[in-house]
């Protein structure tokens, strides 16, 4: 993990998960962005910042996902910190089981679905925060990026964007080939708005710092576009009969080669691609019929 620092008072450890800091001018107040996945990420960060002779007096969570929260429980534990996070984010971050209950379609999750990939430690929250400024850190900006997650929000300071995983770094991009989204329209608008944005760069909750970061959000918005047509091509190409849910995650999955290890990698790729066909189905460029017991989707095309 290397601390790097990118402006006066911006920093981020880079790591697999990105975790950003700031500081006050007078060094009164640090500000943690992010805990990572595990205790070991978070005791490295304390470590660091202790070192450096760094204050951390706040903690910021962006979202509910566990490999951005799940070292705050570390935190709680060993250091005084006030403990932000967006509404309904906040909720699932008190409540972790509830990641893998939607990711089960709100059954009680198997066991197998209890990891720490998908559920991390529960954690209390002191403030709720939403877009606008933060009242103890008068320079920073809090910025809503819904579409990664329900209720994302980042973290702008001093011309630095802490975006989380409101895009993703080049190469992290074609690893992913279908990167975890819950709402396509909302993930599509929010690039559109990071594009807007003008700072001097932005962190990604995963990959580099980028100053030319237009392009990288270009990328983005490529991918997800391809991936909604893609989606819109299983199902126009589907048969009069057309085509189940389940089979159109499966197409999906074997046009992208992607072959999912478990259970739980399985559920995060069915919900990435269930968030592109609701927004074919809320467009109206798909349809559906719950037909043999089973929702099934048709084209535009199909006369009922």
């Amino acid at each position: 993990m290397e601390f790097i620092e990118l402006s006066t008072g911006c920093y981020y450890f880079k790591s697999a998960v990105n975790i950003g800091y700031i500081v006050t001018e007078d060094k009164s107040k640090g500000m943690l962005i992010d805990a990572g996945l595990e205790s070991s990420a978070a005791k490295k960060v304390i470590k660091q910042l202790r070192s450096e002779e760094l204050p951390l007096t706040h903690l910021f969570i962006t979202h509910a996902h566990a490999d951005h929260f799940g070292g705050a429980f570390y935190i709680q534990q060993n250091v005084d910190v006030h403990t932000i996070a967006p509404a309904l984010e906040e909720a699932i971050m008190r409540n972790p089981i509830l990641e893998p209950i939607y990711l089960s379609n709100g059954n009680s999750p198997l066991n197998e679905m209890r990891n720490k990939f998908l559920e991390a430690p529960a954690i209390r929250v002191d403030e709720i925060c939403s877009e606008g400024y933060l009242e103890p850190f008068p320079e920073v900006q809090v910025i809503h990026l819904p579409g990664h997650s329900y209720n994302q929000h980042g973290i702008l300071f001093r011309g630095i964007l802490y975006a989380a995983d409101a895009f993703l770094g080049k190469d992290v991009l074609q690893k992913h080939k279908i990167p975890f989204i819950v709402d396509a329209s909302e993930n599509i608008a929010t690039l559109h708005k990071l594009k807007m944005i003008d700072v001097e760069g932005m962190v990604p909750g995963h990959g580099n710092f980028v100053t030319e970061y237009k392009n990288v959000i270009q990328d983005n918005i490529l991918i997800h576009e391809q991936i909604t047509l893609e989606v819109q091509n299983v199902i126009n190409h589907s048969s009069d009969f057309g085509i189940s849910f389940e089979n159109i995650v499966a197409s999906m999955l074997m046009k992208y080669e992607v072959e999912p290890a478990n259970l739980g990698s399985y559920s995060l790729f069915r919900t990435a691609i269930s968030a592109h066909l609701i927004q074919l189905l809320e467009n109206e460029s798909a349809v559906y019929k719950i037909m043999g017991g089973k929702p099934v989707i048709f084209s535009v095309s199909y006369k009922a």
